[in-house]
């Protein structure tokens, strides 16, 4: 190992007698290279060698280098010294050598290629996509990398094209490979067709070369690699749809969307309400393409005649495909389109056509519950609060479990003050028909409506909740001892605790509500306190040690209460908690003790 290193280190003699010959470092700064240098070659030649080793050798050398850099530029050197090679000989060396040993670590493969990249390492680079692909040919991002560095930034098109194809063939059904490889075609024939308008040539000549070329320049290529996408992916409507979004960040590209909207009409049958939405979107989908990419500007009036072909095209897909998707897909787009702020002028007219919308949809029987919700919001965006009470009333009776529905429902009856009898009843059906453990929100808004509205109700909707399920019973038992102490006193409250106390289900919160209401009071009873402990340990007295300490700290600081109780209840708790929390208990009472909690 000793004789290893050493002649490493005579490797390095001749770079470092050229820097203190030139100058660059010192004598001294020599001795300090060579013995930082030595240290991480031993640490290389250990029997087990960590990541991290490799990575502060590497960082020293590339500090080394800029320091290098830094001194030159200060000395006036212009020529490059053989230190400044040997220097980037032995970074590459380091990264080749960790990455034999790590050869499964994407990121130590991509902090090699960044730093040839950083250095303009061309050469090397391509070697180590070759190699990385090699031992990780089932990744498709790496092969997307190596494609992209060869197409972008490499100036090379044919390895490009061919590493796509290979990554392919080991990663068939990868559709991100098949995305990568179709836009990478279509960036081929935008270069190729914006260099022919440079050089103003054009198409025409009558060789066959020049019959391939036009093949090419219409396109023909991404239309293949689109046709062996599919046949390699065959069922994924959003995979096939994602072809006409590259598509469209182009130019002239029109007869390959027209190509991918038959193949989906005659591929996907089943799907025919996301089919119909994508060719009736078409017309605004497309001209919001152009918008973005700066190549159109769409005026007011063409803005609207897109818009009559949609509606058209929408209406067309309505009658053909009778389903509440259907129709929410079309309303869903209409109201989307009420947000794009091109369309500001003519937002009334959208929103009053969207709202007769809902109408046909609803003589149509196709109105699901998610719009039935858009509609209402719609109606109340308007100031239309009496229509969009009756038009919650029919979601309610269409959607009779919905409690989504019955809570904006009964939140518009609030507010257009209806008689209170008669939403004590609308508040009754709409909890029977709400399954149980969807009901919580409705039995709050029923309870706060009872204390503002109805007081005299208060007490028995409260009685009513506990008959509810187990979510309920939890939320709602602090709450109306709360409301017990605030309208009847301490002393009806503390009768209703004790009877809650006895009724299953409950939480350590209830215990610990009730026990700060008591602490809360003029004079705090140590005695009712300890009882609200000791029944809260009795049931949760296992699982949680921060009770207990609670307990201790009561009997330690309460005006009336018995210090002398600890040691009991110190051992109580060490037999009582599980295993677990036995250790953080002995911590948290170690700092109560201290005085830190």
């Amino acid at each position: 190992m000793a004789e290893y290193v050493q002649q490493n280190l005579e490797g390095m003699l001749p770079e470092l007698e050229e820097m203190e010959r030139m100058g660059v470092f010192s004598s001294d700064e020599i001795r300090t290279i060579v013995r930082k240098r030595r240290d991480y070659e031993y640490r290389l030649q250990k029997r087990i060698v960590q990541k991290s080793d490799f990575l502060r050798y590497m960082q020293y050398e590339i500090n080394l280098d800029m320091l290098k850099k830094k001194r030159k530029s200060r000395l006036g050197i212009k020529r490059n010294l053989q230190a400044e090679y040997a220097t980037m000989k032995k970074i590459h060396n380091l990264f080749q050598n960790a990455l034999k040993k790590f050869v499964g670590d994407i990121k130590l493969w991509i902090q090699y290629i960044e730093f040839c990249k950083h250095m303009g390492s061309l050469k090397i680079l391509g070697k180590v996509f070759a190699k990385l692909l090699q031992y990780h040919p089932d990744k498709p991002s790496l092969w997307i990398m190596a494609a992209k560095w060869e197409f972008e930034e490499n100036k090379n098109i044919p390895n490009s094209r061919s590493l796509l194809q290979r990554g392919l063939r080991v990663n068939s059904s990868s559709q991100q490979l098949w995305l990568e490889y179709f836009r990478m075609e279509l960036l081929h024939v935008e270069k190729i067709h914006n260099r022919r308008k440079v050089l103003g040539m054009s198409g025409g000549e009558d060789s066959q070369e020049e019959e391939v070329t036009a093949e090419f320049l219409a396109g023909k290529v991404p239309e293949i690699v689109y046709k062996k996408a599919i046949e390699a992916v065959p069922d994924d409507i959003k995979f096939q749809i994602s072809f006409i979004e590259i598509y469209r960040l182009f130019e002239n590209t029109e007869h390959g969307c027209d190509m991918i909207y038959e193949s989906l009409i005659k591929h996907f049958p089943e799907s025919e309400e996301e089919v119909w939405n994508l060719v009736a979107r078409r017309p605004i989908d497309e001209a919001k393409a152009k918008v973005k990419k700066g190549t159109a500007v769409i005026t007011d009036s063409q803005w609207s005649e897109l818009l009559v072909e949609m509606n058209k095209l929408f209406h067309q897909a309505v009658r053909q495909v009778q389903t509440d998707k259907m129709w929410e897909l079309y309303i869903t787009t209409c109201m989307e389109l009420l947000t794009d702020s091109s369309l500001e002028q003519a937002k009334e007219q959208q929103e009053q056509n969207v709202l007769c919308l809902f109408s046909e949809a609803e003589k149509a029987n196709c109105v699901s519950e998610d719009l039935y919700k858009t509609w209402v919001d719609l109606l109340l965006q308007r100031d239309q609060s009496k229509k969009a009470l009756l038009v919650c009333k029919k979601a309610t009776k269409h959607f009779k479990t919905s409690a989504s529905l019955w809570s904006k429902y009964l939140r518009l009856k609030l507010l257009n003050k209806g008689k209170i009898k008669d939403i004590q009843n609308e508040f009754s059906t709409a909890l029977q028909c709400v399954d149980s453990k969807d009901s919580l929100f409705l039995w709050n808004l029923w309870i706060e409506w009872c204390i503002e509205n109805n007081p005299d109700e208060v007490e028995s909707v409260f009685e009513l909740s506990l008959q509810s399920c187990a979510d309920v019973q939890i939320e709602t038992k602090y709450k109306y001892v709360e409301w017990t102490s605030s309208t009847k006193g301490i002393k009806k409250a503390r009768k209703l605790y004790k009877r809650l106390i006895q009724e299953r289900p409950y939480t350590i919160s209830f215990f610990r509500k009730c026990i700060d209401l008591e602490l809360t009071q003029v004079e705090p009873s140590a005695k009712r306190i300890r009882d609200l402990y000791e029944a809260a340990v009795d049931q949760f007295g296992s699982s949680y040690p921060d009770l207990w300490v609670d307990y201790i700290r009561l009997e330690l600081l309460h005006p009336g209460g018995k210090p002398d109780n600890v040691g009991q209840l110190y051992w109580r708790a060490t037999k009582t908690l599980d295993g677990k929390f036995t250790e953080e208990f002995v911590g948290l009472y170690s700092l109560l003790q201290a005085g830190r909690v």
